[in-house]
């Protein structure tokens, strides 16, 4: 058909736009063609020949009837990229190398100029390089980025007689510099792990797992081998079932991207929320009882990512290892058993040792390492899992288990050898909250135990003692494991490691406490960021669920783990701050018989204040001052020194100050007699995460703090944010969508506070519109905590008696109507 096209009698104009017909006819019916490497097969060949055709048009209309056989015009066209390893995907660059061999009698360039301009003419989106076949080695030295695809390049059109010398050019090529290209190329995949972590959306070219391993096992054994397809290597460096595990895996990914290539009309590689119930369904997925068609599709996703990362990430050091080591060097001082070796902490097993699982875990029990070599996890994917009850039992007393559980689950193995991992395994978390899937989740929260990395929660770890670290371990790993059924994940984890327990024949006390851990392991949590924890009811009502010392310690180092185990930067010294706070205020509760009061708490803290050098030196006027502030959140949230401090900076004040301190951000501003507006500064920062508001008031001098989640270093701005609201009136703020029934108001709190909660959906200026009706009303708020998850904001405003809120209510719900 194109042939006919290019060798009929029509004149040049009418036969490119016939070629340009035929082209957008062809690439835009191609969400019938077929899928994965098919479909990469299929388009390639087609590209081939749209590019073929187009370059004998170029010599016909360039030679007329005089065009020379084609072996004989010394330029051939290949294929480099994707298009050159036949995984060219929609919207790729289609990147091709012009070779020729300049000779006398042929205008060269210009045909090659002709044939260029042509393909972009005809809408193809073309990259290209045009090489001298003698300058190729050269041009292959300058830069990985440029000898990686020159390598790759395949053949499509032109003279075969300078395709040979093009190939023996490529020879040399490979062989220059082997070491420094397999190790720049390995460390690259390693930086695009880091870069692209594996998430619930992920990167599917460049990130962990993803096509860019596949192509650096293929790059890497190209170079060293000169392999031109890595089937080559079946039966010599990996065995016929592994790899057609991997090629199903791959085969898996290709599909998915031609889908989500055809979805969303562009070449991205990253497979967002939105798009994951669209490319499944596309993959005939359907919906269950128990999981919907995108969580089906998700889980099979990471599992082929999983696949492909591991099969790489094992043969790409088998390949390089002699780049990297003599293995003849090694000092027996390290082996620590026969095929068994630790060096910098970290455990290596020779890659051809025959032993059973329960004979590497006779050696690895006896050991102490923190990191683990890709060969632990070789190892472990060829054997068997045979270990005892008393082995797995002994596994969670080890000092670091992490290592060893985190290769058995690179292996594949984890769920068989603790089978209530299975229905977990590659299962997403779709809540707003969670980064990683639930399986990942529970093993980094195992790494969290094993690498705290706060003293106050390094301290009470340390303390446990080794019973109770290592069921806390066991929890670490289960907390999470009822998830992605019908009932309550709290509820079906507490069986679940009840029944694993009870197998490893752990006591009955024992059982009981990791049940309840299990149980409880959110509420810490919750209370921490949802709740006043200065009052005595929450606090007794908390104690009341952890009942002792004990399990308080245990569940305020879960908590932590498993708060940073959600996502990166997540557990920041301010969340650790409101732990640490509940975990105290708690720890004094359980340990005294009689429940200290707000007002004893204060009457202690204003009796050690009258022992404090620093406050005695005081002005004895300021001190009374101090004493008879109506803020007792001054007493309650604070330290004896913390509150000298404060009172300090207040008592030197003349006008007002401010303080801007960075990682975190926290602003602090004292004022007298001058008006400061609240709400005006708050609706100017109100792009920033505020997670804490203190404001306390000794005679007419009011001290606020303010702490935001994240750094925010144009300290300018912020200043100048501030002096504005020294000056400005403003209050025309207008309600952000806050609604009068989102609202719970405690008019009993405690003695002398009243606590306002509520409850909404994430928006921009909450508290700053908040703060604003109450000045309106004139209502003295000494603390406020901001808790935003998974999009919904819980914020929790104390509120001194004083003010008379209480009889205000009405007029204040109104204004949110």
């Amino acid at each position: 058909m194109l042939e006919e096209i290019i060798y009929s009698n029509k004149d040049d104009f009418e036969i490119i736009k016939e070629l340009k017909k035929e082209i957008k006819k062809y690439t835009s019916n191609l969400e019938t063609e077929a899928e994965g490497k098919q479909f990469f097969i299929k388009y390639t060949k087609k590209m081939d020949e749209f590019i073929t055709i187009v370059f004998k048009f170029v010599l016909k209309k360039m030679f007329g009837y005089y065009r020379p056989n084609i072996n004989s015009l010394p330029i051939t066209l290949t294929a480099m990229g994707s298009y050159g390893r036949i995984q060219l995907s929609l919207y790729s660059d289609i990147d091709i190398m012009i070779v020729y061999k300049e000779i006398k009698g042929y205008n060269l360039l210009e045909i090659i100029e002709t044939f260029i301009t042509l393909l972009w003419d005809l809408g193809l989106q073309i990259g290209h390089r045009v090489h001298k076949i003698d300058e190729l080695f050269e041009v292959s030295k300058k830069d990985i980025m440029i000898k990686t695809p020159i390598l790759e390049s395949r053949y499509i059109y032109g003279s075969k007689h300078l395709w040979v010398e093009i190939q023996n050019e490529l020879k040399k090529i490979r062989l220059h510099n082997q070491k420094e290209f397999v190790l720049t190329r390995y460390k690259m995949l390693q930086e695009n792990h880091k870069k692209h972590p594996l998430s619930m959306e992920p990167n599917i070219k460049d990130g962990f797992g993803g096509m860019r391993d596949a192509n650096t096992l293929f790059w890497i054994a190209k170079a060293i081998y000169g392999i031109n397809n890595n089937t080559e290597l079946v039966g010599i460096i990996y065995d016929e079932n592994e790899y057609k595990e991997y090629r199903n895996a791959l085969e898996f990914i290709f599909r998915v991207r031609t889908h989500l290539h055809i979805i969303t009309k562009s070449h991205k590689d990253v497979v967002s929320l939105e798009y994951h119930r669209d490319i499944a369904l596309k993959l005939g997925y359907t919906d269950t009882p128990r999981l919907k068609a995108e969580r089906q599709f998700i889980k099979d996703l990471l599992k082929s990512l999983w696949t492909i990362n591991r099969f790489t990430s094992i043969h790409i050091k088998k390949m390089i290892r002699p780049f990297l080591f003599n293995p003849k060097n090694i000092s027996k001082k390290i082996r620590i058993a026969k095929n068994y070796y630790i060096c910098d902490n970290t455990i290596y097993v020779n890659w051809h040792t025959n032993d059973l699982m329960k004979e590497t875990f006779e050696v690895l029990l006896n050991h102490n390492f923190k990191k683990y070599g890709i060969s632990l996890v070789n190892i472990f994917y060829n054997q068997k899992v045979d270990i005892t009850k008393k082995q797995l039992k002994n596994l969670f007393k080890q000092k670091n288990i992490y290592p060893i559980i985190k290769a058995l689950y690179k292996a594949n193995k984890l769920h068989i050898l603790i089978p209530a991992f299975e229905k977990v395994l590659y299962l997403a978390q779709f809540d707003g909250y969670h980064q990683y899937p639930v399986d990942i989740h529970s093993i980094k929260t195992l790494y969290n135990i094993e690498n705290i990395k706060f003293k106050n929660i390094q301290k009470v770890y340390d303390k446990l003692d080794d019973t109770n670290k290592q069921i806390l371990k066991i929890v670490a790993l289960f907390h999470d494991l009822g998830k992605g059924r019908k009932e309550d994940h709290h509820i079906v984890g507490e069986k679940l490691i009840a029944s694993f327990m009870k197998e490893l024949k752990f006591k009955d006390k024992e059982i009981k406490t990791a049940k309840r851990l299990v149980r409880y392991h959110t509420t810490m949590s919750n209370v921490a960021q949802r709740e006043d924890i200065d009052n005595d009811k929450t606090l007794l009502n908390f104690a009341n669920i952890v009942k002792n010392k004990t399990t308080l310690d245990m569940l305020y180092i879960l908590t932590y783990t498993d708060m940073d185990a959600v996502s990166d930067n997540l557990f920041n010294s301010f969340k650790e701050s409101l732990l640490t706070t509940l975990y105290k205020n708690t720890l004094e509760i359980i340990e005294k018989v009689e429940l200290i009061s707000f007002s004893n708490k204060r009457a202690r803290k204003e009796k050690q204040l009258l022992k404090n050098e620093k406050f005695l030196s005081l002005p004895r006027l300021w001190q009374k001052k101090v004493l008879a502030s109506p803020s007792t959140q001054l007493f309650l949230k604070n330290s004896v020194d913390e509150i000298v401090a404060i009172v300090t900076k207040m008592q030197k004040i003349d006008t007002y100050i401010y303080d801007i301190k960075f990682e975190p951000l926290t602003i602090e501003i004292i004022k007298k007699g001058i008006n400061f507006n609240l709400g005006y500064f708050l609706a100017k920062l109100s792009y920033l995460p505020l997670r804490h508001i203190a404001i306390y008031k000794v005679d007419d001098v009011k001290y606020f703090k303010m702490e935001f989640e994240k750094d925010y270093e144009d300290e300018w701005s912020i200043a100048e944010a501030i002096e504005k609201g020294f000056k400005t009136t403003e209050q025309n703020f207008t309600n952000p969508g806050i609604k009068s029934y989102e609202f719970t108001i405690d008019c009993n709190h405690s003695k002398n506070y009243i606590a306002l909660k509520l409850q909404t959906t994430d928006k921009k200026g909450i508290i700053a519109y908040i703060m604003q009706v109450m000045d309106k009303y004139n209502i003295d708020v000494e603390d406020i905590k901001i808790d935003v998850q998974k999009n919904i904001v819980r914020d929790i405003l104390i509120i001194n008696k004083n003010s008379n809120f209480c009889s205000k209510i009405e007029d204040f719900l109104r204004e949110f109507e």
